[in-house]
């Protein structure tokens, strides 16, 4: 059981050593910021206002998981 959660921490933290995994996370809470304060929200239509401002940390999400080396080493 410890074995268990000692690997899944582990996990979690491999991936804060992710310079991705860190820009998705501040991305995520400047979304948050944006949906209280709705400065950048105003630009765009009213329709996609929810989903154009969580689209970039989930994109930066996506990548950090299917991206197994760094880009650099590409």
């Amino acid at each position: 059981m410890q074995l268990t959660l000692l690997l899944k921490m582990n996990a979690i933290l491999q991936r804060f050593k992710s310079k991705t995994y860190w820009v998705a996370l501040v991305g995520a809470l400047l979304t948050v910021i944006e949906a209280n304060s709705g400065f950048i929200g105003q630009f765009l239509p009213t329709e996609y206002r929810a989903y154009i401002v969580m689209l970039w940390p989930v994109l930066m999400l996506i990548l950090r998981e299917i991206t197994t080396t760094a880009l650099a080493e590409k």
